[in-house]
């Protein structure tokens, strides 16, 4: 008998919800991955940025590093989903509006932006509702 389940190896203190938690954890990750970076393959399709959703990359590289726990920084995501950071700027206090991310710190330096529990249920379910990528 293995002592592995999906990958994660079985602790014998650890309860199986536990692992099919870090299991499901782990899956989410990936696919919300793969889903960013096919996003971003669309400019290979399309000259203009017609349809970019700004919004979503931000949100999906939220939910990346809240899987990961990597705190983000707004400047991260400005440069990760190649925005400028006044477009940053304007979609995260959109999504702060919205209710789906905060946003911590005082210095712009240690600024950190991370997905609100809605932020996170919502995206969360978005990507176990979508189609295999």
């Amino acid at each position: 008998m293995s002592n592995n389940v999906h990958g994660f190896p079985l602790k014998r203190s650890q309860p199986l919800a536990d692992l099919a938690d870090a299991a499901q954890s782990a899956s989410l990750q990936v696919k919300a991955g793969r889903m960013h970076m096919l996003g971003r393959l669309r400019s290979k399709h399309f000259y203009a940025p017609v349809l970019a959703d700004r919004a979503m990359d931000i949100m999906l590289s939220l939910l990346v590093g809240e899987l990961q726990s990597s705190r983000v920084s707004d400047m991260a995501l400005a440069v990760g989903n190649m925005l400028s950071r006044e477009e940053a700027c304007t979609v995260i206090d959109n999504l702060v509006q919205a209710g789906l991310v905060v946003v911590s710190g005082e210095w712009p330096e240690r600024r950190t932006v991370g997905l609100t529990p809605l932020g996170s249920a919502r995206m969360r379910s978005f990507v176990n509702d979508y189609p295999d990528v």
